[in-house]
């Protein structure tokens, strides 16, 4: 269904949010961490402008350039379309500015996994924190499952897979599964994929999806 090399830049995928967002060496770089809050945004969304099949297999590489505050912020957004019936692309000018409650209205799914830097689950032996993977169903923002389990650091290249099959959604990093989880609600059908970062610079790289 799609294998991005970036060759054309940005022309199949749009923006909301982050001041600065470029093709480089056929990587997709995001920086939403400006030096200060204040210069904002500190939030990106990029979306492909095609649907994608409702069970599918997302395949990508994520790496972490720096953080400031460690946040190390990998989301991932599948199946995703607006209950009002038009399209994403359509309705982009209301979500300009990526505030992330947005997102938790319109159908879809959210793989999260980032650095745990607020130490939600409590801070390791040696003072560092483990990475937080959750599974989410949108609307309503509803947590499917979650684990906090490995690292999410800066300066590591991830591979990364998401799989929707039905009502079962999965996540694996280098190929071994984190968290899997069944949806208690209707599946999801075709829908839009994002990726969205906070308070991180970093670059996507290798994706892929396939139908399953």
């Amino acid at each position: 269904m799609l294998e991005e090399s970036f060759d054309h830049g940005l022309d199949d995928w749009w923006v909301e949010g982050g001041v600065k967002t470029w093709v480089e060496d056929g990587r997709l770089y995001v920086d939403a961490d400006p030096e200060t809050p204040e210069a904002g945004p500190y939030v990106a969304t990029v979306w492909y402008r095609h649907e994608m099949p409702g069970d599918l297999r997302i395949e990508f590489d994520a790496h972490v350039v720096s953080s400031s505050i460690d946040a190390n912020n990998i989301n991932f957004f599948l199946n995703y379309t607006d209950p009002s019936g038009l399209s994403l692309y359509e309705t982009r000018s209301s979500r300009e500015d990526a505030a992330y409650p947005k997102y938790h209205d319109l159908n879809g799914h959210i793989v999260t996994f980032l650095n745990d830097y607020r130490a939600e689950n409590g801070r390791l032996e040696d003072g560092s924190t483990s990475a937080r993977i959750r599974l989410r169903r949108c609307p309503g923002f509803e947590l499917m499952s979650e684990v906090f389990n490995g690292k999410c650091e800066a300066g590591v290249t991830y591979r990364c897979k998401i799989e929707k099959k039905g009502k079962t959604l999965s996540f694996y990093i280098d190929g071994v599964e984190i968290l899997s989880a069944e949806d208690e609600r209707e599946p999801l059908g075709p829908g839009y994929i994002g990726m969205r970062t906070f308070r991180t610079f970093m670059w996507w790289d290798n994706i892929k999806v396939t139908e399953i």
